[in-house]
């Protein structure tokens, strides 16, 4: 998670990324197609190396150029982390992990959602949600946010797979080395240590 000056940088960005997402002001608490766009969005960021941060209260000027709006006091109040993760992850499985704060700039507010990347598995959408005749969320999609396009959509290419998978497969094989030092099987990795041409350098300097 960031701290306060990098959450400034992602309204000051004013450009979408993989790892950005940008939304108009908006209530939490109105209609599901709100709760639908920000779910989807934050499935795809569980599943990128080091997440993603979705930023509410910017306003599209012209296509791909993004501009900070602000949100009204009752618009921030609306978005509660225990709302958010009840509605979520009732779609999601395993849960998505994030937070979610409220974040003043000139003087306007906005609210800032920090997703983690996922701790073992991928998220996956687990049930359907269907809005005006449509699926809004699939039954067993991956959302992803690929290097081509800056969507939340569900994974369509073999490119896009085999980095999650390898995301995955790294995170298996980090565990088990792990467990395996924890149980004494493997050994500590050694302190490193100074070379002797630093260490040498510095006793010149301390005389």
């Amino acid at each position: 998670m960031t701290n306060t000056p990098d959450l400034e940088f992602y309204i000051q960005h004013r450009k979408e990324e993989r790892y950005l997402e940008y939304k108009c002001s908006m209530m939490w608490t109105g209609d599901d197609t709100t709760k639908v766009k920000i779910a989807k969005a934050m499935m795809a960021m569980s599943n990128l190396r080091n997440g993603g941060v979705i930023v509410i209260g910017m306003k599209e000027i012209r296509r791909g150029v993004w501009e900070p709006d602000g949100m009204s006091a009752q618009q921030v109040t609306s978005f509660s982390h225990d709302d958010i993760a009840q509605w979520v992850n009732d779609y999601a499985v395993p849960a998505v992990q994030f937070t979610v704060e409220p974040f003043p700039s000139d003087e306007n507010q906005f609210v800032i959602i920090q997703v983690r990347e996922f701790d073992s598995a991928p998220t996956v959408c687990r049930k359907q949600k269907s809005l005006g005749g449509g699926d809004a969320l699939k039954l067993g999609a991956i959302y992803y946010r690929s290097n081509r396009k800056n969507e939340s959509a569900p994974i369509s290419s073999e490119e896009d797979m085999r980095e999650l998978i390898g995301l995955a497969i790294n995170k298996g094989v980090a565990r088990k080395i792990e467990s395996l030092r924890v149980l004494g099987f493997i050994a500590a990795l050694p302190t490193p240590q100074e070379d002797d041409a630093s260490k040498y350098a510095q006793e010149r300097e301390d005389r």
